[in-house]
């Protein structure tokens, strides 16, 4: 298990879901979050 892997699916995960349940107005960070969760998995699948 690739552990900066799981803690960015973590915050991903926790700041969509604060996201919905309307405790946030907007995602704060999913773009940035979701870039940095694509490109590590990239870089692991390469690697």
């Amino acid at each position: 298990m690739d552990i900066p892997l799981l803690v960015i699916g973590v915050l991903l995960v926790a700041s969509l879901t604060a996201f919905f349940s309307g405790v946030l107005p907007y995602p704060v960070g999913w773009i940035i979050l979701g870039i940095a969760f694509i490109a590590r998995l990239i870089y692991l699948s390469g690697r």
